[in-house]
């Protein structure tokens, strides 16, 4: 692990929802690690009057044990004084350019204080309507200051990234004014899920699995991400959004990318996303006259009285066919679903191998598969059958998996804090490239207007369920059937 430089990193909206849920805890986490480099500064942008003070009890009560026996904890107390001690929180109207000034100052003093030049990091959770304002401000020299070899400018940027196509294209073309793309790290903290980032390393380096990762030995790819929890109150968010837009634009048509690529000529971030990419370029969504086939939309039952909505059509449901025009995968279904208010919180990748042969299904009536659990329970597991032991020949389906949950928590990275260390040390391989989001977009939009346009049905379905009957009719059509919801990775009888 090579050293991190003087670094200092921006937050705008310290006081927000995300930074509050993710972004300080992850640099709790940093802190508690001492991964944060030294001579590490943060700078707070609030126009709350918010104060030192504050940002520490969100991470006191962040980082609170979850048994109050006994809550000396010295190491936690020093983590959380070593980010009182490198932050700072300054008054600023982001919206007005002429407010930047004291950024810009604050900044300087930053690399006097430090002696020497500081890289800047710069993390940006602001509406899209901020943006042209934002960044165009930002792209000054007097706080985007760029010195090969000696200081670098990163900018951090959440989703989503656009609406449709036309918008993302013209963000891209907006921030592609004012940064470099080296600059720009486009955050899909999915990919930096500890299993999602184990998912090149198990393809390439195994030679057992190396060899039938193509569409001979597997039949049909699956990609489940489902919530339990309905919208908890961000109509405003999510009822422009839906789900289409807001997992399987980005997260998981990304998660459907490192599952499929070719393997890189070098393991490195320019290679990996050449090769995203280009898999990506050739993923092809259903045609205009498969659409009402290919796809499910759904909406959980009491979303509208939730909402105040009464006709909303916004999906909290959606479930997908794809194909991937290569010869490694050319005719292997891909079905991805996605939903809110449903049976269980997980998110999965599961690849079903092929029969050799008709008819050769073993006698538990189930095929072998391959899982990559994303959350909950990170692992990875490999469903096969065996003659169960005794004196009846009976077969059964037995599990082999890797498991997460036995590592020491420090040895398993929290998503944000990956994030976070990676735009530290200039490690882009797990952020979105421009080209990246554009072809998620191509992909999405044809589904997304043919929903808009009342082509595919809404489906109802009732909380706590698998989801609208469609989606089991799609998989029917596909010649596959999802994992049943009994179906578990990595479950142990209790958490440690």
């Amino acid at each position: 692990m090579h050293r991190i430089a003087h670094s200092i990193l921006v937050i705008f909206g310290i006081t927000g929802d995300l930074a509050k849920r993710k972004l300080l805890p992850a640099l709790y986490g940093l802190s508690r690690e001492n991964l944060l480099p030294e001579g590490f500064r943060i700078i707070g942008v609030s126009r709350r009057g918010t104060t030192n003070r504050d940002i520490l009890d969100i991470l006191e009560k962040a980082s609170a044990p979850e048994s109050t026996e006994n809550t000396s904890d010295p190491e936690r107390e020093a983590a959380i004084q070593r980010i009182g001690n490198a932050l700072r929180i300054i008054d600023m109207d982001i919206g007005k350019t002429d407010s930047y000034g004291v950024l810009a100052d604050t900044l300087a003093q930053a690399d006097r204080d430090s002696g020497r030049p500081m890289n800047r990091l710069f993390y940006l959770a602001i509406p899209a309507s901020l943006f042209p304002t934002v960044t165009a401000r930002l792209a000054e020299p007097d706080i985007n200051t760029r010195e090969t070899g000696v200081r670098e400018s990163r900018f951090l940027i959440e989703k989503p990234f656009g609406q449709d196509l036309a918008s993302a294209q013209a963000l891209i073309d907006q921030l592609g004014q004012s940064f470099d793309e080296a600059q720009l790290f486009r955050i899909d903290h999915y990919l930096a899920k500890e299993t999602a980032q184990n998912i090149l390393a198990f393809r390439f380096q195994n030679p057992l699995f190396r060899g039938i990762w193509n569409r001979k030995h597997i039949s049909h790819i699956l990609i489940t991400a489902s919530e339990k929890i309905g919208i908890e109150g961000r109509t405003a968010f999510y009822d422009h959004m839906g789900a289409m837009r807001d997992l399987v634009q980005s997260h998981l048509l990304q998660l459907l990318a490192l599952v499929t690529m070719d393997e890189p000529a070098v393991m490195d971030s320019r290679h990996i996303h050449r090769e995203k990419e280009a898999l990506l370029s050739r993923i092809q969504p259903p045609t205009p006259d498969k659409m009402a086939e290919r796809t499910v939309r759904g909406q959980y039952r009491s979303y509208r009285d939730e909402t105040g909505i009464p006709d909303s059509k916004t999906d909290t449901y959606a479930a997908l066919w794809l194909e991937i025009d290569t010869e490694t995968w050319r005719d292997v279904p891909v079905l991805i679903r996605t939903g809110k208010a449903l049976a269980r919180k997980v998110t999965e990748i599961t690849l079903i191998f092929a029969d050799e042969a008709p008819g050769s299904a073993n006698r538990t009536g189930r095929r072998n598969c391959l899982t990559l659990r994303i959350q909950p329970d990170e692992g990875i597991a490999v469903d096969f059958a065996i003659r169960k032991p005794g004196f009846e020949d009976t077969v059964e389906q037995v599990q082999l998996d890797y498991c997460y949950r036995g590592l020491e928590e420090p040895v398993r990275s929290d998503a944000y804090r990956r994030v976070l260390f990676d735009a530290l040390r200039g490690d882009a391989t797990l952020f979105a490239t421009d080209r990246e989001v554009l072809e998620c977009w191509r992909i999405s939009e044809p589904v997304l207007n043919a929903w808009k346009e009342d082509r595919v049905p809404l489906e109802f379905y009732d909380n706590g369920a698998a989801g609208p009957a469609g989606a089991d009719e799609l998989a029917g059509r596909a010649g596959t059937e999802w994992l049943p919801e009994t179906h578990t990775v990595c479950r142990f009888p209790q958490r440690r």
